[in-house]
């Protein structure tokens, strides 16, 4: 005659939502072993349904309580570890894939900030701020370097064309003028250390102060005028804006065409980035209309406020001087303008901006003071939106400080595609 041993069963149910199953005791007459298997059984499919040691625990704990004998319970144990560490090592798969991808993702993200930021300077430096401009060439450049190449040349070519400076014509029909090479080809535009390449002439610590070819005062609309720095080799920049040039400021290539009155810097910076004193020149052009500045800053339809997006910026509160200022002090910097998403202001004039001053050097003998700072975001309808911006303000010669006075603006720039709606 056969005899059939029917095993307890087991039925599925729900806990909170998750799934779970039911632990019934194994029949008193199985000896211990067979107990223990079949504990380990039931509790290594529920197991599968668990992430969580605590819970697995638990359930450990739970079946080994249904057992009958000491020996069984001693069996089953022996067994529930390897559930144990099947677990940990799951788990730590698990973990060790998450922090690869978390860092895999940071990676981009900087890599993308850190392209966002080269393309930026490298089409201010080249003098274009036009925002629609801007932004072209920030997505370009995440999309596609090589249409990013051909697209900055031509708007290098119109920004050089509408300052009054000579660019270059392409090298054939149909081929866009070869101005600067793709930012992708180094992490920041900025000149190379030009020592081994280029010889040095004269004194190699003195650079000639660049020479206007049109004496400051009242010119007419349409005067061009020239740079000249007497420095083998010296690359010359430029500013208009009120702040003191650096090598991420316009490079000079060519006249400048004065349309409305101009304030302008210059700097001439030779081998070993040895640099000039600063040459200032004011122009009052005849019969000039005031510049239009642009009201509002306009979010695209999606919601999202685009990198490379300009958004300008100004000084508060009192001045900002550099014989009494340290770095680390508050400083009060404020939207110049709206932050627009339709017909929605989402963010209104004169909303705080998060910057730090970041040099502070106080005129002395025969050098000037300094002044750097750095713009790095805003709040819009309680998003956190980065921005990448700074300048720099040096005095007059013969150890005059320099002065932020309140009023004075300056350009920021979207750091990365920020969602606001």
């Amino acid at each position: 005659m056969c005899t059939v041993k029917i095993l307890p069963a087991i039925f599925l149910f729900s806990i909170n939502g998750t799934a779970a199953l039911a632990q019934i005791a194994p029949a008193p007459s199985l000896p211990p072993t067979a107990q223990a298997q079949q504990a380990f059984a039931v509790t290594q499919a529920q197991s599968m349904m668990i992430t969580n040691q605590a819970q697995l625990q638990g359930l450990i704990a739970t079946q080994a309580a249904l057992l009958g004998s000491a020996q069984a319970r001693a069996i089953f144990l022996g067994q529930a570890a390897s559930l144990q560490a099947r677990l940990n090592t799951n788990q730590s798969s698990m973990f060790a894939a998450q922090a690869a991808l978390s860092a895999m993702q940071h990676s981009l993200d900087l890599r993308q900030q850190l392209q966002v930021r080269s393309t930026i300077l490298s089409m201010r430096g080249s003098g274009v701020e036009n925002a629609s401009a801007m932004q072209a060439a920030v997505q370009l450049a995440s999309l596609d370097p090589v249409k990013f190449a051909k697209r900055s040349a031509m708007l290098y070519a119109a920004a050089a064309r509408a300052s009054g400076q000579t660019a270059p014509e392409p090298a054939s029909a149909g081929q866009a003028p070869t101005l600067t090479p793709s930012p992708d080809a180094v992490p920041l535009p900025v000149e190379p250390p030009p020592m081994m390449i280029r010889p040095t002439f004269g004194n190699p610590m003195e650079i000639d102060k660049p020479r206007f070819s049109v004496e400051p005062g009242k010119v007419d609309a349409g005067t061009k005028v020239r740079i000249k720095c007497e420095t083998h080799y010296a690359t010359i920049y430029y500013t208009t804006n009120g702040w003191t040039p650096t090598t991420q400021s316009a490079k000079y290539t060519g006249p400048i065409t004065l349309k409305a009155n101009t304030h302008l810097e210059v700097i001439a910076v030779g081998p070993n980035f040895l640099r000039s004193p600063v040459e200032r020149a004011d122009y009052k052009v005849a019969d000039a209309h005031p510049q239009t500045l642009e009201t509002a800053v306009t979010v695209s339809g999606d919601g999202i406020l685009r990198a490379g997006t300009p958004v300008r910026v100004v000084f508060a509160g009192k001045d900002i001087d550099s014989d009494s200022a340290e770095v680390g002090d508050p400083i009060m910097i404020v939207l110049d303008e709206l932050i627009k998403l339709g017909d929605t202001v989402v963010a209104p004039k004169g909303a705080p901006v998060s910057a730090d001053l970041t040099f502070a050097d106080a005129g002395r003998g025969p050098a000037p003071g300094d002044l750097v700072f750095e713009i790095h975001s805003v709040e819009i309808l309680g998003k956190h939106v980065p921005l990448f911006g700074g300048e720099t303000l040096e005095g007059v010669k013969g150890g005059k400080n320099a002065v932020i006075k309140p009023g004075m603006t300056a350009m920021a720039f979207v750091a990365a595609d920020t969602h606001v709606q």
